[in-house]
């Protein structure tokens, strides 16, 4: 993604007054932009849908959940949201059987 950079600073300015300290708002810039790449492809893929094979369309969702959620959730709590629930009861917080 373009300026991804540029965005970490604009996020880090934004939350500085509302977060404890300097650190904590870089920590959010980083873990808003860090998968990036991820959210590219991710929107590419709402955009022409069509385009991606079967195995293209799971590896990018995939890729997109296996690295995007934590950083989601660290970002909330370094907001001051709180962490994050299991608002559609399906055991987000629990370990998946084998």
């Amino acid at each position: 993604m373009k300026n991804v950079g540029e965005l970490k600073e604009r996020i880090e300015r934004a939350f500085s007054s509302l977060v404890d300290s300097v650190d904590v708002a870089r920590d959010i810039a980083f873990h808003m932009t860090d998968w990036d790449d991820d959210m590219e492809r991710l929107l590419q893929l709402y955009k022409d849908p069509q385009a991606p094979t079967d195995d293209e369309i799971t590896a990018i969702i995939l890729q997109f959940l296996a690295h995007a959620p934590d950083h989601l959730a660290a970002a909330k709590k370094l907001s001051g949201m709180g962490p994050i629930e299991d608002i559609f009861g399906v055991g987000v917080l629990e370990e998946d059987k084998d």
